[in-house]
């Protein structure tokens, strides 16, 4: 049952993202093309949550992949999606394909740490979501700053 719910959790969650991530790239690919003429890094917003090109494994394979390695309860994906949503409010922040994996792995993990009794170290998460364990810490501490460290969500 929790399985079945957990797997929903992720398709709906990659769907929500997946379509966020899609209408980013292309308004950006659009403005970087009416503004060829200007490069400059402040202007296109790279954070320490971007990589240098996407990563090949999709959104969906990448939350299956947290579920099923993190252990973390179905509420953590909620959770994080409403910390994903609040770094986007409070920011300004644009989600695109060069940041979204580490997004999600730092939300999950803040998420597991904020709600679940059981949840693994920063190593663990690290491993699971593919970046070294030095970069997870750090990831942490800016997502915990740009959502000044609001954690707790109410019910309604």
């Amino acid at each position: 049952m929790d399985q079945e719910r957990g797997k929903a959790i992720t398709r709906v969650l990659a769907a929500v993202l997946g379509k966020l991530v899609a209408t980013n790239d292309t308004q950006q690919e659009h403005n970087n093309n009416s503004n060829d003429q200007q490069h400059n890094n402040s202007d296109t917003g790279v954070t320490k949550f971007h990589a240098l090109r996407a990563p090949s494994i999709s959104i969906q394979d990448y939350l299956d992949r947290i579920f099923k390695y993190a252990s973390c309860s179905c509420e953590c994906f909620v959770l994080a999606l409403i910390y994903i949503d609040r770094v986007i409010q409070r920011q300004n922040f644009v989600i695109n394909s060069l940041n979204i994996h580490r997004i999600i792995i730092t939300s999950v993990m803040l998420s597991a740490k904020f709600f679940d009794d059981h949840y693994f170290k920063n190593a663990f998460y690290a491993k699971v979501g593919g970046v070294p364990c030095a970069e997870m810490n750090s990831l942490e501490v800016e997502f915990l700053f740009l959502i000044n460290f609001s954690l707790h969500v109410s019910p309604d």
